[in-house]
């Protein structure tokens, strides 16, 4: 976790909360300054590809994307000074979500952009106003094989088999990644579909991924 304004309303237990998050979160107060960096987010600023945040501010790799980052947290915030509370923008105001390009060529950065309620009653700039959620589509995929294995009575082999293939191997790649052959490893994937229902290769994938991607880093 890090934090880069003294700014203590997230405290502790949030914060712990917000940096196990498996997404990037920068909290940002009315002036689109971070107040918060969680501990994903960081590692995405630190590759120093598409994002970058620091006391001022944050920015993309181009000064077009940085224009229209700015301008979607400025919509978010509303940096006005005595606004009053019915003229800041809802809770429930729509998202804006960009896509940042990376010089590194690898998938864009997803930058989602949702407005917070002021945690003061004075609209003081230093309370969060915004929150970044980034996601880093080019980051590996873990999956909770215990957890899928507990969730649908798989035995380590078949939730084996069904990580693999959901993180994008294909049947061959998967049974030579356990040291088994084509054919057991058919047989696995079988059983994985059979017991949690899928039926198909990719409802099953879309299962997996959906509730049991727990890590991109």
């Amino acid at each position: 976790m890090q934090t880069v304004t003294a700014f203590d309303a997230v405290g502790t237990v949030y914060g712990a909360v917000l940096d196990r998050l498996d997404v990037g979160v920068i909290l940002l107060d009315a002036m689109g300054r971070p107040t918060y960096i969680n501990g994903r987010a960081a590692r995405i600023v630190a590759d120093n590809d598409g994002l970058a945040a620091d006391r001022a501010g944050v920015t993309a790799s181009s000064s077009a994307e940085t224009r229209a980052l700015k301008a979607a947290i400025a919509a978010t915030t509303h940096p006005v000074t005595g606004m009053a509370v019915a003229e800041r923008p809802p809770e429930n105001a729509a998202p804006n979500r960009l896509y940042l390009e990376r010089p590194s060529g690898l998938t864009p950065l997803v930058v989602t952009v949702i407005p917070l309620a002021g945690l003061d009653d004075d609209g003081a700039h230093q309370s969060p106003r915004a929150a970044l959620f980034v996601v880093d589509p080019a980051a590996p995929v873990r999956i909770d094989t215990h957890g899928l294995g507990a969730a649908y009575g798989l035995t380590p082999r078949e939730a084996s088999i069904a990580a693999l293939l959901s993180r994008g191997a294909d049947l061959v790649q998967a049974a030579r990644a356990l040291g088994i052959g084509v054919s057991s490893a058919r047989e696995y994937l079988k059983r994985a579909l059979d017991k949690t229902g899928t039926r198909r290769q990719a409802n099953l994938v879309r299962l997996v991924l959906r509730s049991f991607a727990v890590s991109h880093c």
